[in-house]
């Protein structure tokens, strides 16, 4: 009887490690050229989305992670793309995403496919645009859709705050989407005085992006 193997990543697992060398790579600014560190942070959080929509299509079912269904489990044939998983999670699972996020998510698919496959040329502000993005939408998909919270990952040292005094357009698109969770609570935030973002209950507290506590009088 052959023994277990000794390297194991499920689907959360393996998305949870890339989107960890994403976020480190955004926040530590210590290795390589700025360059480089968009570049390979876009394919990490391009790989962690993948695989947290197939994890939320595994819940549904694992035989839809594969293209075609019959050919379950076998790992010598095709998974679902991107797309697919969308369509499928949309249709089958009960997970619409936005039309914004559908927009972003095939920014990032074309993005990826171009470092991985032949070229990428593109400027360091659409770079940090497209991962800020990209980023986002992962911690709040894996919250809403596999009751995940990613980002307590990060909060355990400096790399959270670190992420969002580096990567403006993360904490842009972030706060917005923790803005209309408020709003959609019947919150009417306030701005945090620490990162700036509407991200603060309307009683107080501590700033939902950030951490930043903050009491009613000081906006």
């Amino acid at each position: 009887m052959s023994a277990p193997p000794n390297i194991r990543f499920d689907l959360l697992a393996n998305a949870r490690d890339s989107l960890r060398h994403a976020v480190e790579l955004l926040a530590w600014k210590d290795v390589a050229t700025d360059d480089a560190r968009l570049k390979h942070a876009i394919v990490n959080a391009a790989h962690a989305i993948e695989l947290l929509l197939k994890e939320r299509l595994r819940r549904v079912n694992a035989a839809f992670v594969w293209e075609n269904v019959d050919k379950y489990p076998s790992l010598e044939a095709r998974t679902v793309t991107v797309d697919t998983a969308i369509s499928r999670l949309k249709s089958i699972g009960g997970v619409a995403l936005s039309a914004d996020d559908e927009r972003n998510l095939r920014s990032l698919r074309k993005t990826r496919n171009a470092i991985e496959h032949y070229e990428w040329h593109t400027s360091a502000k659409e770079a940090k645009v497209i991962v800020g993005n990209a980023l986002s939408f992962a911690f709040s998909f894996a919250a809403d859709h596999l009751g995940t919270d990613l980002a307590a990952d990060f909060k355990r040292d400096d790399t959270w705050r670190l992420l969002i005094d580096e990567l403006y357009d993360f904490a842009r698109a972030h706060g917005a989407r923790i803005e209309a969770k408020l709003r959609e609570n019947g919150e009417y935030p306030s701005c945090c005085v620490a990162c700036g973002e509407k991200t603060v209950p309307m009683r107080g507290g501590s700033c939902e992006l950030c951490g930043h506590w903050q009491d009613i009088g000081d906006t």
